[in-house]
């Protein structure tokens, strides 16, 4: 979170100017919320006028995340200190949240995310049972513990990812678990309807966070670029603020009949075929009759 870059006011603009009361009064928890996808959600929400709790297990992380929250927009942001494969830790530190909110939460952001690199064949149990803890127990444990607090028209975001949809090298214990986050996604939201609850989750592609910078041969975002710029019709990463503004969306009214669904945000990359633009293909651009 020190690299300027991943805060989003100095990201490209996007429509944060005609936004920015849509969440007045509302009260929002994210998960993973100290870098990444889901500080770039808090700090959209900030920007829509929500009141937001950070859940984050790096506590320097989230108070940095805070600091330079409160720098960009003079506001107060809460910060707990949350263990999401944890139940109880969970549920303790919803139950604070609640109560500082007059027993209501408007919406949940479920962005924490361990992320096993190279966990394929070399893969042992420790790596799935971490990766399933939070990826997907974690979900859950969430979900479960602001249900109580969460009133019709309540909302859930659950971060997928486009891995769930196409085979990569080396990703078997993350794949799987982001696979399962899409799927019990479809489930929570069968079951929280009852309470006029939407579930919907978002599949983003690939983006520019500090996650991603740790592979950068420099640490910069041009030489990653270069490596993904042909993996998807928009030739480019994504900004954290572009997956967070769908996210954001899905929590807000104009998102009232979308339920159970998964947005998949990822620049083209999971519409694209092997043909990709036609550059290796012989036909491309040709105008075949039929009895050819």
């Amino acid at each position: 979170m020190e690299n300027p870059e991943f805060l989003s006011v100095n990201q490209p603009p996007l429509d944060q100017q005609f936004t920015k009361n849509r969440f007045s009064g509302k009260t929002v928890i994210v998960t993973g919320g100290a870098s990444g996808i889901g500080f770039a959600a808090v700090e959209r929400f900030v920007n829509d006028g929500a009141n937001v709790t950070i859940f984050d297990k790096n506590a320097e992380s989230g108070k940095l995340a805070v600091k330079n929250l409160k720098k960009c927009y003079s506001v107060n942001v809460g910060l707990a200190c949350v263990d999401v494969s944890d139940k109880n830790d969970c549920i303790a530190q919803v139950q604070k949240v609640a109560e500082t909110a007059g027993g209501k939460i408007d919406a949940l952001v479920n962005s924490a995310v361990y992320f096993g690199s190279k966990v394929g064949l070399s893969s042992e149990k420790h790596d799935w049972m971490t990766t399933f803890s939070v990826n997907v127990v974690g979900t859950s444990n969430m979900v479960q513990a602001v249900y109580p607090f969460m009133c019709e028209g309540g909302s859930v975001v659950n971060i997928s990812s486009i891995s769930a949809y196409r085979a990569q090298v080396d990703r078997w214990a993350y794949a799987a678990s982001k696979g399962a986050v899409k799927t019990v996604t479809q489930n929570m939201a069968l079951d929280l309807a009852k309470k006029s609850i939407r579930v919907n989750s978002v599949s983003p592609g690939w983006t520019w966070t500090p996650e991603m910078a740790k592979a950068s041969p420099d640490g910069t975002l041009e030489p990653m670029m270069e490596g993904v710029k042909n993996f998807q019709m928009i030739p480019r990463t994504a900004h954290t603020s572009e997956i967070a503004s769908a996210v954001v969306f899905l929590c807000s009214g104009d998102a009232s009949f979308i339920n159970g669904t998964d947005l998949r945000v990822d620049g083209g990359y999971t519409a694209m075929g092997p043909e990709r633009f036609g550059e290796e293909t012989m036909i491309a651009g040709h105008n075949l009759s039929p009895d050819k």
